[in-house]
């Protein structure tokens, strides 16, 4: 990130806001680059990701994955790649990151978000439910 990437990515999400594509590679580039991905997700999301989340912060991105969420309600993958990159960023929750998200309209954006999107389809059973054989009649 020491090439300006966060600002990049947040400069062009701010000049692209109707573009849902944006929206979408833009979360989820903020996503990768605060788990910074080189020990795998899993082990990013359980340590702090302090110096990336802070710099992705000074830059912009709680502002700027909002207003992606805001301009793209109902559009599943930009909801998705929202939730993905807030959620990354609350785990670095040092330094006040989370009030800034907060701040920025964070969580009312999620509720928002999965009002919109709709619940999710049922998977098929795969086992059909026994059929009750009625009592007989007497």
């Amino acid at each position: 990130m020491d090439a300006g990437a966060a600002a990049r990515i947040v400069a062009a999400m701010e000049a692209h806001v109707g573009d849902a594509a944006v929206a979408l590679q833009g979360c989820t580039a903020i996503a990768n680059l605060a788990a910074d991905g080189s020990d795998g997700l899993r082990e990013q999301l359980a340590s702090s990701c302090d110096t990336r989340c802070m710099q992705l912060m000074d830059a912009g991105a709680a502002a700027s994955i909002v207003t992606a969420m805001d301009a793209h309600v109902g559009h599943a993958g930009v909801a998705k790649s929202g939730f993905l990159a807030i959620g990354i960023l609350a785990r670095g929750g040092n330094h006040g990151v989370r009030e800034q998200l907060m701040d920025a309209g964070a969580a009312a954006r999620i509720v928002a978000a999965m009002a919109c999107t709709g619940p999710r389809p049922q998977t098929p059973n795969p086992k059909p439910k026994p059929k009750l054989i009625p009592e007989p009649e007497s």
